[in-house]
């Protein structure tokens, strides 16, 4: 018997512990949900321009550029630029086989200058045989009078008419051989301009104001026609060329959407979108656009770049994007500072822009001091420690 009573009030004592410990257990906890403290850091709303982005990347491609081939066969006999040259429109850039083609232009104008001088050779025969016909012609006429009145006879008569039948043929004759050396002349100034063409062929010229980017031959190479010789850009007019999601299509408005420029992070200028494609590419589901790249920037021909369209700006006032939560009911919230407690506060963000968010219904909170780190592990009406003011 003593036994089982020493073993029930051991039991008894046990039980006792734990109903105590776990109450005491309780009211630690209690206590400290009463006086939690949150570390926070606090800042006033910002002042600035909101910027609504999309940021893409684009190339810088030429506007006017040229690949200049030859357009004869020949030796390269004259190449008066190289790369990095900077040229003037009108300059003469390289010609092909000049000397041959030269020769060729001498030799058709020198048979052009023979067979005009056929003409007139052809011409004064010509005017001699009107001459001997006329005479002819009237000879006979005489002898036809003559003969009606038997003053000549019969064989003269035949004689005069027979004179008068050549003379006729010999005009004829020489006519044609006007019409032959005419039409010879005709034909070697086809051959003279045909052989002037190929010498202004053989000579290229700078259609443009630019400069000299690549060079494909040496002088003194043969050349077939069509062999590309050179490249020329011009400098002073370039384009950033991106191709965009079509979800953006009607944001993108020719003349108006600005757009910023970066070049390894490094701002390199703005501009305006010049250029919009009229429709939506159905593979890709994406749309061109153009943007003329502003003078004196480092975005030369070639170079990929960074580009952010602004399709809305506005001036306001924001907090940190992460100084925002959103609830389960959908509405976001930040999270003010009031004496020394958190206050939960119901806004309407608009425009993120380089992680700050704008508040749009921002007037009634100037002033305040929002938490803008630590918020996480607040809740409204939390006590607060303010480690710094930003």
């Amino acid at each position: 018997m003593m036994k089982i009573s020493l073993g029930r009030h051991l039991l008894l004592l046990a039980a006792a512990g734990m109903f105590f410990g776990v109450a005491g257990c309780g009211k630690k906890n209690t206590a400290g949900k009463q006086n939690k403290v949150v570390r926070v850091s606090l800042a006033q709303l910002t002042e600035q321009d909101f910027k609504q982005r999309i940021p893409v990347q684009g190339t810088v491609e030429p506007v006017e550029f040229a690949a200049l081939s030859s357009r004869t066969e020949g030796t390269l006999d004259i190449l008066n630029v190289d790369e990095g040259d900077v040229v003037k429109k009108g300059q003469l850039l390289f010609q092909i086989d000049r000397r041959n083609l030269e020769n060729e232009v001498t030799v058709a104008q020198r048979a052009l200058d023979v067979c005009e001088t056929e003409v007139k050779t052809a011409r004064i025969s010509f005017d001699l045989a009107k001459i001997r016909q006329t005479k002819a012609r009237i000879d006979f006429e005489r002898a036809q009078t003559l003969r009606k009145s038997n003053a000549v006879s019969q064989d003269s008569f035949e004689t005069a008419e027979l004179a008068f039948k050549e003379a006729q043929a010999e005009c004829n004759r020489a006519a044609s051989l006007v019409d032959i050396a005419e039409a010879l002349v005709e034909k070697q100034r086809n051959n003279l301009s045909i052989a002037q063409k190929n010498l202004a062929d053989s000579e290229i010229k700078a259609p443009f104001d630019g400069v000299i980017t690549d060079t494909f031959v040496e002088q003194g190479e043969f050349v077939k026609g069509g062999t590309e010789i050179i490249r020329l850009e011009n400098p002073a007019a370039r384009d950033v060329v991106c191709f965009i999601s079509a979800l953006h299509y009607p944001n993108i408005v020719p003349g108006e959407t600005r757009a910023l420029f970066r070049l390894d992070d490094v701002p390199a200028g703005e501009a305006v979108v010049t250029y919009r494609a009229p429709n939506v590419d159905p593979l890709s589901r994406t749309f061109k656009i153009k943007i003329r790249v502003p003078q004196h920037t480092a975005l030369v021909s070639g170079v990929m770049c960074s580009v952010d369209l602004l399709t809305r700006e506005r001036h306001g006032f924001g907090l940190p994007a992460d100084a925002f939560q959103q609830r389960d009911n959908g509405q976001v919230i930040v999270l003010a500072e009031k004496d020394g407690k958190a206050e939960q506060i119901v806004v309407k963000p608009g425009i993120t822009d380089n992680n700050m968010t704008e508040i749009l219904d921002a007037e009634p909170l100037k002033g305040r001091k929002f938490i803008v780190r630590g918020q996480t592990f607040v809740n409204d009406g939390d006590q607060l420690s303010v480690l710094k003011e930003l």
